[in-house]
C-alpha cells in the first residue's frame, strides 16, 4: 500500500514536470505578435502660401487637381485653376441630334446643361464660363466655386499653344464680370481643345476647356489688389513625390498636368504682363461695357472736359431739347480714352430742368 502510495506521487509529480515543460516549449516557440505597422503616408499635393484669412477649395487630383482661392472680406477678388473644364457643344446641331436621342430612346446622356459655344475660341468661351460653372456635373465636383454670372471679353491676346494636338487655341482674355450683383474685371488664360464631330449621330461634337486659370478683382481694383493674387498664385508648386506618383499613374493625361517645374507662375507671369501693357483704347472699351451692364450712360461738357454720368436713356430726352436743362451744352463723349477714363460726376444732381 505504501509503495503504491509513493508511485502514485512520483506520477503525479512526473506529469507536473511535463506540463511544465509543454508550457514552456508553447511559449517559446510562440511568435511575438507583429509590430503594427505606420501607415505609409501619402505624398504632399502641393504647397500654397496664401494670406491668413483666405480660403481655398479644392478638388479632383493630378491631372484633375482644381483650386479656387478667395478673399473672404473681397469675394471678387479671386485667383482660379481648371486643368480641365467643359465639356461643351461645339454646335447647335449636335445638341438637338443628342437631345432627340434622349427623347427616343429614354436613355440620358447627362448632357442637357452643357451650353453650345459656336464658334470654339477662347474669346467666345469665356462668355461661357457662367453656364459651364452652373453645369450640376460642376457643381458636383467643386460646391465652392467663382460665382461669375455674366462675361464680356474687352480684349484677347493670343499665346503659343499649350496643348499642341488638333486645331486648339491658346489665349489670354481680359474680361468685365458680374458676380454678386457687383461689377469685377479680371483676366483669365484659357486653351479650347475641340473633338471631331459625329453628324447625324448621338455623343458627338464636343469641346473642352483646358488649362483655365483665373486673376479677377472689383471694377477698378485689379491693380491694387493683383499683387496679392500674384503672391499667392506664384507661390503654389506641386508636390515632388505627388507630381512623380500622377505622372507614373497617369501618364495618358501629361498634357493637363502643370509644367515648367509644377508651379502656376509663367502663366501668371504673362497675365500680369499684359494687364501692365494693356492700351488706353482697352481701357476705354472696358468703361464703355462696364456703363452697358449697369445701364448707364454719359455726357460731357467740352468747355470744361467734364464728365456726367446718367441713367441710361437720358440722353434722349436731354438731347432732344437741351435748353430745358440748366447745363444745355452737354454732348455725347467722342472716341478719347483720357475722356473715358475721367471718374464721371453724378449727372442726376448736376443737371436739372430749368
Amino acid at each position: 500500500m505504501h509503495k503504491n502510495k509513493k508511485n502514485l506521487q512520483c506520477l503525479f509529480l512526473f506529469c507536473c514536470i511535463a506540463l511544465s515543460m509543454t508550457a514552456f516549449t508553447i511559449v517559446a516557440d510562440a511568435k511575438a505578435p507583429p509590430k503594427p505597422t505606420k501607415p505609409a503616408t501619402p505624398p504632399v499635393p502641393f504647397t500654397w502660401e496664401k494670406p491668413a484669412d483666405w480660403v481655398l477649395s479644392q478638388a479632383g487630383d493630378c491631372d484633375t487637381l482644381t483650386l479656387f482661392l478667395r478673399n473672404p472680406a473681397e469675394p471678387l477678388q479671386q485667383l482660379f485653376f481648371f486643368p480641365r473644364f467643359g465639356p461643351i457643344y461645339m454646335t447647335h446641331e449636335q445638341k438637338s441630334i443628342d437631345l432627340q436621342y434622349e427623347a427616343f430612346s429614354g436613355q440620358s446622356l447627362n448632357r442637357a446643361d452643357m451650353p453650345v459655344v459656336q464658334p470654339l475660341s477662347p474669346e467666345n468661351f469665356a462668355r461661357f464660363l457662367p453656364q459651364v460653372l452652373q453645369m450640376k456635373a460642376m457643381r458636383d465636383f467643386l460646391p465652392e466655386r467663382p460665382g461669375l454670372r455674366v462675361v464680356e471679353p474687352i480684349a484677347t491676346y493670343p499665346q503659343k499653344k499649350a496643348l499642341e494636338y488638333l486645331d486648339t487655341q491658346t489665349a489670354i482674355i481680359r474680361i468685365l464680370f458680374v458676380q454678386n450683383n457687383q461689377l469685377g474685371e479680371g483676366l483669365i488664360a484659357i486653351t479650347t481643345v475641340p473633338s471631331p464631330e459625329f453628324r447625324n449621330a448621338p455623343g458627338g461634337g464636343i469641346g473642352m476647356g483646358y488649362m483655365l486659370y483665373g486673376l479677377t478683382a472689383p471694377k477698378g481694383e485689379l491693380t491694387a489688389k493683383l499683387p496679392e493674387l500674384l503672391a499667392a498664385g506664384r507661390s503654389f508648386k506641386l508636390g515632388v513625390e505627388y507630381d512623380k506618383k500622377c505622372r507614373k499613374e497617369r501618364a495618358e493625361d501629361l498634357p493637363t498636368l502643370l509644367q515648367e517645374n509644377q508651379s502656376l507662375k509663367p502663366v501668371l507671369d504673362a497675365m500680369a504682363s499684359i494687364w501692365e501693357k494693356r492700351l488706353p483704347t482697352e481701357d476705354m472699351l472696358a468703361e464703355k461695357k462696364a456703363d452697358s451692364l449697369r445701364s448707364v450712360e454719359r455726357l460731357y461738357l467740352p468747355t470744361s472736359g467734364e464728365v456726367y454720368e446718367f441713367p441710361l436713356g437720358f440722353s434722349v430726352d436731354y438731347l432732344a431739347q437741351p435748353d430745358r436743362y440748366n447745363l444745355p451744352d452737354l454732348k455725347p463723349l467722342p472716341d478719347d480714352p483720357a475722356l473715358w477714363l475721367k471718374i464721371p460726376l453724378n449727372g442726376s444732381k448736376a443737371v436739372t430742368l430749368k
